[in-house]
């Protein structure tokens, strides 16, 4: 009877509902990705060509980059080393000789930076007008003649690293002798003929600001020149050496 009255209890208790396996927590990436605000700020407006920033200066709001382009000017000096073989009726005249007097004008460079440390110039000046001094055996002579002439240099240099804005080059290249006007002297009928030749060359620039720089150049030319005309009546030809020393200071000046 005890046992009818336990089971009859049991019975009427309500059976536990079988709910299955709690869910999984959410992993911690997926819950970054909801804790995660969404950026709702509008894109900037386009810049227009005029508001662009200007890609030719530097960053940090430094000078512009200046041009390649340079041009110097300055006084020239030339010194020649000259000499000549003077010849009359195809015969060379024994002891003949003559020397060239040296000149003062101004030069000027057109130049091209190809790197920082490569550039190619072209070098010219207001022509000088060198009087051809007879010597030795035509010493009495005196004046044998002039000539207005045109130096024109094309060289190419290399500059070595800048030090406390001194920056020292050296190169080389060829010169060009443009005879502009004879002027007679002894010899009558004079005329010149201009002629090629090779040159070195070497200076230092010194840095005053981004665009300006002094200069001291020097080149050396390898150079001669033929001429004919008339001496006391006699047809003359000679061969001048001339091999000048060219010395240059002035100002170089660099194009925006």
């Amino acid at each position: 009877m005890i046992q009818a009255a336990v089971a009859l209890m049991f019975a009427g208790l309500p059976q536990a509902r079988d709910t299955g396996p709690p869910p999984p927590s959410p992993s911690a990436t997926e819950a970054a990705q909801v804790a995660t605000p969404v950026d709702v700020t509008p894109a900037p407006p386009p810049q227009s060509v005029d508001e662009a920033p200007d890609a030719a200066a530097p960053a940090g709001g430094g000078p512009r980059t200046q041009s390649r382009w340079f041009a110097r000017v300055g006084a020239l000096g030339a010194l020649y080393h000259s000499h000549a073989t003077i010849a009359t009726n195809g015969s060379v005249i024994p002891g003949a000789t003559a020397r060239v007097s040296s000149d003062v004008t101004m030069g000027f460079d057109i130049g091209y930076d190809l790197s920082d440390h490569f550039a190619v110039m072209l070098m010219g000046g207001i022509p000088p007008t060198p009087s051809v001094i007879g010597e030795g055996s035509v010493s009495s002579f005196g004046r044998l003649g002039s000539v207005l002439y045109g130096p024109v240099f094309l060289t190419g240099v290399y500059r070595l690293p800048e030090w406390r804005g001194f920056r020292p080059y050296v190169g080389g290249g060829v010169a060009r002798a443009i005879i502009l006007k004879n002027k007679d002297g002894a010899v009558t009928d004079l005329k010149v003929h201009g002629n090629w030749g090779g040159a070195v060359q070497a200076g230092v620039e010194y840095r005053l600001n981004h665009r300006t720089e002094l200069y001291v150049d020097y080149k050396r030319l390898w150079l001669y020149v033929d001429a004919g005309g008339r001496l006391a009546g006699a047809p003359v030809r000679a061969r001048v050496t001339l091999d000048p020393d060219l010395v240059s200071v002035g100002v170089k000046f660099h194009f925006r």
